[in-house]
């Protein structure tokens, strides 16, 4: 029995669906195939930018077709679902996991026979095509752009009392994160939740940083901007010191570009990402960066290497424990990091394209973290 496809939601928060339709829709609707055409079933707010917009092969306009619901149908865009999937004689369909509960248990109170995949719905989405590559390297380049004014910034403030001013207020992580932010938007692209976080701030690595950023400490800037017009993310981190770094600082910052140089020469289609964690897991140990946890509280390196990057910011496939075959097509972060209370926290983060025989570069900016 063949079954179509079927996805509920809306396609700024969707990525599924966003990939399937090509065009962001603020509020949930359904998308599906039909003999392999893919259709849309969205108010009339919409059908007409989609017809016009977007990739779908039929578009199906809610407020016409609940002309010809039943007296007694509930109207609403269940309903027309099901009438509109009867009239085309088509029953059976693949659901995501993602999938809501209440929409999943009315079709099949409806008599839909609707099968939940444990898998992505579309594993075409983990191999790039040239164009999606092309938009992710764009990404990139309004991170570059902010890493470069987060520099100027650096470089323009000044070291009072042991912490950093600029045009006369002390630089808060909330200052520069807006300054980063206002320039992404500038550029076509939202960059939500900046992570700028300095000192024993950065040894959580998703803490986004607060209060004024000290000198002498080691700074995790972490840009992940999204692309206005297509969706795609960039996806960049650097870390950077304002001030006179310390012994330690440097063997820090050492480390971890040492094991991001040996992860990003051992990618290549084939390679389980599994592996590359490890070889960057040894390195560390090498270096005498220990990973440990004591009373609840994590140092070391003990976060994953990297994860695919595309319509979301984290999507398959794996540079970590889980691990996933490398092919060539594939997005990578490469984003080794070491974190220590009292030294502080140094992440690096670029991203590749696997191709067979390497990996190649798809971000760009340099790994000079003194500012002067």
């Amino acid at each position: 029995m063949k079954r179509e496809i079927l996805l509920y939601g809306d396609s700024q928060s969707n990525a599924d669906i966003l990939y399937f339709t090509g065009i962001f829709v603020p509020d949930p609707f359904f998308a599906f195939t039909l003999g392999g055409k893919n259709c849309a079933l969205v108010g009339s707010l919409e059908v007409g930018r989609l017809r016009e917009n977007s990739k779908l092969d039929r578009v199906f306009d809610l407020s016409s077709e609940l002309k010809s619901l039943s007296a007694s149908a509930v109207r609403d865009d269940v309903s027309v679902l099901s009438s509109v999937l009867k009239k085309n004689k088509v029953g059976s369909f693949y659901v995501p996991k993602n999938f809501p509960a209440y929409q999943l248990e009315r079709l099949r109170s409806e008599g839909f026979d609707l099968q939940v995949l444990d898998t992505e719905i579309f594993p075409s989405r983990e191999v790039k095509s040239r164009a999606e590559i092309a938009q992710i390297k764009r990404a990139n380049s309004v991170a570059e752009a902010a890493f470069e004014y987060s520099e100027e910034i650096l470089r323009n403030s000044k070291i009072e009392r042991g912490i950093l001013f600029w045009r006369g207020s002390a630089l808060s992580s909330e200052i520069l994160r807006a300054e980063i932010e206002k320039l992404c938007l500038s550029l076509g692209a939202d960059a939500m939740h900046t992570i700028v976080a300095a000192g024993n701030q950065a040894c959580n690595p998703h803490e986004v940083g607060h209060g004024a950023i000290p000198a002498n400490s080691l700074i995790v800037i972490d840009i992940f901007p999204r692309l206005r017009d297509s969706g795609y993310f960039g996806d960049m981190t650097r870390t950077f010191l304002k001030g006179v770094p310390s012994e330690a600082q440097y063997r820090l910052v050492d480390a971890v570009l040492k094991a991001q140089s040996k992860a990003i020469l051992s990618i290549k289609a084939g390679v389980d990402g599994a592996d590359v964690h490890s070889l960057v897991r040894e390195t560390f140990e090498k270096c005498g960066y220990k990973t440990e946890c004591r009373r609840g509280v994590w140092s070391g390196f003990f976060h994953s290497t990297g994860h695919g990057l595309g319509l979301e910011v984290h999507e398959a496939p794996s540079l970590g424990l889980r691990g996933a075959k490398l092919k060539a097509g594939n997005v990578v972060t490469v984003e080794p990091g070491l974190y220590y209370r009292g030294l502080g926290g140094c992440r690096i983060e670029d991203n590749v394209a696997v191709e067979k025989s390497r990996a190649r570069l798809l971000s760009d900016y340099h790994y000079r973290w003194i500012v002067e």
